[in-house]
């Protein structure tokens, strides 16, 4: 590739309006599913670095879908006449203060927490005395409110099929290379650097990454990576699809009006992320940064978005725990994306949702939000216990929409007006039409790229604990443009921007060559991904570890005869990394 001097374009305005967490870029219009292409890839012609950028407007607070509440005595009990009887009782004093009803009552877990919905959302003011008068109720613990929570993307442009080659993904590598303000552009530019990882793993088909969405659309780059998910949506208004919750998560189209009367298309949310995470790796198309895990839609977004309640009961089930009205999931998530929040403080539901999954073993993985504001304000972005990502764009800045802040881990591509993410999408403008690729930014694209990562760390074997350590070391440092120093990550977006080449992970066993025999002399041979810069070793004898020896080569003495021997191998990185071992089989006895 030749070497350019990259500058960069004045952003486009962008808004977030009302409630809605998407961030919509102005004069966007999905093409048609006749088009077939992106326009022109991102190249060093097409970027312009701007000094000024023009944030999002601030979001005002989330609306209220309904109530959570918990009951004494019903910890233990799914169905039956006290959850029902509990629930008429709930219903009445709500109706009570005049606001009125959806239908039912349903489980936010096992049975010991329930929502009950308004017929339509309501202000966080509004809610106040219904939340209290429920809270007066004989019995009655935890009420709290159900909160709408939506994507945290932008709408779609220019869907088509895009090629990796041609920076249309630069999210997952970025084929550029020169300089910015002096600063030389890495390899990989930006991006996650994903094709770094791929030499170890592209991922394991028992790794299960849980997309909690607006559900699956029908795509050929998808098909293969997909397992059976769920419809967590418990409105029948919301789902479009004339029932409530039900085990079909197929995506009906969020399509809804705005405040002026006009329709705003659906986005296929749900399948523009699992695609950033899975995409097939069978260079027809684009590809996702993991397409050797599987993908698991798990609805929880329908029209005007979705309640806490649901999203909560959708990371126990996606977890593998036990939700009352539903069946077992009999494919549990390593890791689960929520690509998704509302301005609001973490409820305790959530937080139970979310270390409940965690004590089985998931990783759950959320986007930051899109009002560039403190990410503490938004939820689950300031839960405890799970990994928030802030978006960047292709110059590794904080994108201007993207939330920062200390509830921020690390932050990850989520793309700008200089440069979308291209991913799995449909083409219909309201119910699903036909297969395509779209092109998205925001924190919901930056999000998957790390539960794809955090797939990636399952799949060599690493633990949940250990994923969760892993990842926020795997990153780089953020530059500092001279000319823009308002939109540096540093100190604002956690550790650093995800960089797989971080990743200092085993291709293959470490093997030893040599003859097991006193006086002979074994060599220990070994290769890893990313940037390595020494490796150090440990010598065993029948499992101790031999004093002394910490190199390549081992002499083997007396003391070794009858022995078996091994060795443990562990890379070493400059600045932050993550460094796998690896230990190879052992020897013969030695004779």
């Amino acid at each position: 590739m030749p070497s350019w001097t990259m500058t960069r374009r004045a952003i486009a305005a962008m808004a977030c309006t009302g409630l809605v967490a998407t961030v919509t870029v102005a004069a966007v219009t999905p093409a048609s599913a006749a088009d077939t292409g992106l326009g022109e890839p991102q190249s060093s012609a097409s970027l312009t670095k701007p000094t000024t950028r023009t944030a999002p407007a601030a979001k005002g607070d989330s609306l209220v879908a309904g109530v959570v509440y918990r009951v004494s005595g019903l910890a233990s009990i799914s169905s039956g006449t006290a959850a029902s009887q509990a629930a008429s009782s709930v219903r009445a004093t709500l109706a009570a203060t005049g606001v009125k009803l959806a239908e039912g009552a349903h489980a936010v877990d096992g049975g010991a927490s329930w929502s009950v919905d308004f017929a339509e959302p309501i202000s966080a003011k509004a809610a106040a005395s219904k939340l209290a008068a429920v809270e007066a109720l004989p019995g009655v613990t935890d009420v709290e409110a159900n909160h709408i929570a939506t994507a945290d993307a932008n709408a779609p442009v220019n869907p088509s099929d895009p090629y990796l080659r041609e920076n249309y993904q630069w999210n997952i590598w970025d084929y550029r290379d020169g300089t910015v303000e002096g600063l030389t552009f890495p390899k990989g530019g930006f991006s996650s650097h994903a094709l770094s990882l791929w030499p170890a793993t592209k991922g394991k088909s028992s790794v299960v990454v849980a997309v909690l969405d607006t559900g699956q659309t029908t795509h050929a780059q998808l098909t293969k990576a997909t397992v059976a998910g769920y419809d967590f949506i418990s409105s029948k208004a919301s789902a479009r699809d004339g029932s409530g919750r039900d085990s079909n998560p197929k995506d009906q189209g969020d399509w809804h009006t705005d405040e002026y009367g006009e329709r705003v298309d659906s986005s296929w949310h749900g399948t523009h992320v699992a695609g950033i995470i899975a995409a097939a790796h069978d260079g027809k198309e684009g590809i996702g940064n993991a397409p050797g895990v599987r993908v698991q839609h798990v609805r929880v977004l329908g029209r005007d978005g979705g309640t806490s309640a649901d999203i909560a009961a959708a990371i126990t089930w996606a977890s593998g725990g036990t939700v009352s009205g539903t069946s077992k999931n009999k494919t549990p998530a390593k890791v689960i994306n929520l690509s998704l929040g509302g301005r609001h403080k973490c409820e305790s539901f959530t937080q139970s949702a979310i270390d409940n999954a965690r004590k089985r073993g998931a990783v759950v993985v959320v986007s930051a939000g899109n009002s560039n504001q403190s990410a503490l304000n938004f939820s689950p972005a300031s839960c405890n216990n799970v990994i928030t990502v802030a978006a960047t764009d292709v110059f590794g800045e904080r994108a201007s929409y993207s939330n920062y802040g200390s509830a921020v881990e690390l932050a990850a591509p989520g793309g700008d007006a200089n440069g979308y993410v291209a991913s799995t999408w449909n083409s219909g403008r309201t119910t699903p039409g036909s297969a395509t690729w779209g092109s998205m930014a925001g924190t919901s694209q930056a999000a998957p790229a790390v539960s794809a990562a955090a797939g990636l760390l399952a799949s060599l074997g690493l633990s949940r604990s250990q994923i969760e350590k892993g990842i926020v070391k795997a990153v780089s440092t953020f530059p500092k443009y001279p000319s823009t120093p308002t939109w540096s990550c540093r100190s604002k977006c956690g550790s650093g921007y995800l960089d797989l080449q971080k990743v200092l992970a085993p291709k293959s066993r470490v093997t030893i060559s040599g003859t097991a025999k006193v006086g002979s002399t074994l060599t220990a041979k070994s290769s890893f991904t990313g940037k390595i810069t020494s490796r150090t070793y440990t010598w065993y004898r029948s499992g101790s570890v031999i004093s002394g020896a910490t190199s390549s080569t081992y002499r083997l003495k007396s003391a070794d005869k009858g022995k078996t021997i091994k060795v443990k191998v562990t890379p070493k990185g400059s600045g932050s990394y993550l460094g796998i071992t690896s230990t190879s089989a052992s020897t013969s006895k030695v004779g």
